[in-house]
């Protein structure tokens, strides 16, 4: 059952896509059901151990490039901005035209943290997996 919800929800998020031009992306039956907890990107750098196997909702500043898929604090005056790897499924479904414009800018997200994945070479705070709501800003 959870399989053909899923892939109903897929096939209705892929209509509507081509149907209509948009800046968001989200797959309807989890956006309705998931609760995430909305968090700035900064305090979730901060906590992000604390959010371990939690849906969550946060903005950042996407790159995507060579080995990067990755949603970054803004950067500080000295330092280094913090960044969480980014899976999703998503990737597959839609035209990479959709990411590619979103690069650089900032751009909404709802998925689930594990701290127990660092990204590409474990050079990540943490993951963001399952991610089923994106919105380019």
């Amino acid at each position: 059952m959870t399989q053909t919800l899923r892939h109903i929800g897929w096939i209705l998020l892929f209509i509507s896509c081509k149907t209509s031009p948009t800046k968001t992306l989200s797959i309807a039956n989890l956006d309705t059901t998931v609760k995430a907890t909305k968090i700035s990107i900064s305090e979730l750098a901060k906590n992000y151990k604390t959010y371990q196997g939690q849906y969550i909702e946060t903005t950042g500043q996407f790159y995507q490039g060579f080995e990067e898929f990755a949603l970054y604090t803004p950067k500080p005056f000295f330092g280094d901005r913090k960044g969480f790897w980014l899976e999703s499924d998503m990737t597959l479904v839609y035209d990479s035209l959709f990411f590619a414009n979103a690069n650089g800018r900032k751009v909404t997200i709802k998925g689930i943290v594990d701290t127990m994945s660092k990204g590409h070479l474990s050079m990540y705070l943490a993951t963001i997996r399952r991610i089923y709501f994106w919105e380019n800003h």
